[in-house]
């Protein structure tokens, strides 16, 4: 198991000093609700709904919101060498390939599936349907669909999520502490949408339940490829965004859904329950940063 020492790379993947704390992560968050919903509300009162493989109305605007927040602040309270870290974090390719391979999982966990149904004779899932995901027009394709998810989806919520509000939680909590507070703020972010997209809108108590455990499943996991991979927000993106492609176009019905969805889950417990084992052993912080996986720019 990788050593931590969650002080030092914790400081190295979230900036330059902070010059106020007038805007803390409470204010981060309000500002990010602010701008998404500001998009997502005016199409609820029009009574608009998000189809899957319809590019009017969306909601894709509104992904863009914790991002857009994330920039603001960081640059008026750390100036350009804030922006500078931040951007550098977006970019951060030069991690360990363990890590780059875990970014990719969704897509080898496909492959395999797609495999295995193909040996068995079972059906698979057309291409075509991964092009069908809401909010995005089935006409730009499946790299057309998979690049505005990838930007929009991964870039557009991880740069706040992880890079700023993780980041900056990481100061005064635990990993495990600060994981739980993003998770419970990325689902407050979600209200509009159970409005406004047909998806969301369909789900009924259980599926609410098990919507809710996979947004903290992944909050975890997302929270912990954050931290060993030295903070690249890049990865992180990869992996939501195509984790996103996988269970969240037509394509994910049958084995593809359950497997994705089942993994999470079951890693995610595996990491809570190895964090806290390891705090009552006063061994190193499973889910917090580690010096080696800390990589410059």
């Amino acid at each position: 198991m990788d050593r931590s020492a969650p002080t030092a790379p914790a400081q190295a993947s979230d900036g330059p000093a902070i010059r106020g704390r007038r805007w803390g992560v409470g204010g981060y968050v309000l500002l990010a609700y602010a701008i998404s919903w500001a998009w997502l509300i005016p199409i609820a009162l029009s009574q608009g709904l998000v189809s899957a493989g319809d590019g009017w109305p969306t909601h894709f605007p509104a992904l863009l919101g914790p991002l857009i927040a994330a920039l603001v602040l960081t640059a008026a309270q750390q100036g350009r060498p804030g922006l500078r870290d931040l951007f550098g974090r977006m970019t951060r390719v030069r991690v360990p390939v363990r890590w780059w391979l875990f970014a990719l999982s969704p897509l080898l966990l496909l492959a395999v599936i797609l495999v295995f149904q193909t040996v068995s004779g079972r059906p698979t899932s057309r291409a075509q349907d991964f092009a069908v995901f809401s909010g995005l027009p089935t006409g730009w394709g499946v790299l057309g669909v998979a690049g505005a998810i990838l930007l929009v989806n991964g870039f557009g919520e991880e740069t706040g999520w992880r890079g700023f509000a993780l980041a900056r939680l990481q100061r005064r909590h635990s990993p495990l502490v600060a994981t739980l507070v993003v998770a419970a703020i990325w689902a407050g972010w979600h209200a509009p949408m159970f409005v406004v997209v047909d998806t969301f809108r369909s789900f009924g108590p259980a599926i609410l339940v098990g919507w809710v455990i996979g947004l903290f499943s992944g909050a975890v996991v997302l929270g912990w490829l954050y931290n060993r991979s030295g903070g690249s927000i890049l990865l992180v993106a990869v992996w939501h965004g195509t984790y996103n492609l996988i269970s969240g176009t037509a394509a994910a019905t049958g084995l593809l859904a359950a497997t994705s969805t089942t993994s999470v889950i079951a890693l995610a417990i595996a990491l809570v329950g190895l964090e806290i084992r390891a705090g009552r052993r006063g061994s190193p912080s499973v889910l917090g940063p580690t010096v080696q996986d800390v990589v410059p720019v």
